[in-house]
């Protein structure tokens, strides 16, 4: 897994590659469908599987947050809002295997940057895993907070 950064005058962007032994239509089953996210992502549903539809975040306690599909081009990308940035999804077949790679822009004023940049990077280790070995990541075998303070440095926030 490769994992870049940029920033500029408006937030950060998180790129994050990552090749997994299956076909993009497959891969991109997990990414967009209820039953696919909800294998590696669980607070995740998807209400109108198409661009213009909806992707849920369930927060205990309150109401789910809703976040509009904003590009679905099966099987190649998959881009919806994320709080007040945007998570982009793209798959691309690369001999025999897909190359997965999660675009993730923030604004600063997104109140957990490197919480989130450290989640989605979890995500995608436990989503290869997943696909790969037929089981998530546990989050026990994630050091977040090591993750999250190299994330910090790098980007100096």
């Amino acid at each position: 897994m490769e994992v870049n950064y940029i920033k500029n005058d408006k937030g950060v962007y998180q790129t994050i590659d990552v090749l997994i032994n299956e076909k993009p239509s497959i891969i991109f089953n997990y990414l967009s469908t209820t039953e696919g996210i909800q294998q590696w992502f669980p607070q995740l549903y998807v209400e109108e599987r198409s661009e213009h539809g909806n992707l849920y975040f369930h927060v205990e306690d309150d109401e789910d947050l809703r976040m509009g599909i904003l590009q679905f081009d099966e099987p190649n990308t998959f881009e919806f809002t994320w709080d007040i940035g945007t998570v982009k999804f793209q798959l691309s077949e690369q001999q025999g295997q897909t190359l997965l790679t999660l675009k993730e822009y923030l604004p600063y004023e997104f109140p957990h940057i490197t919480l989130d940049f450290s989640g989605w990077q979890y995500q995608m280790h436990s989503l290869k895993n997943l696909i790969e070995q037929g089981e998530i990541l546990a989050q026990s075998d994630f050091d977040f907070e090591k993750n999250q303070q190299e994330i910090a440095q790098k980007l100096r926030l």
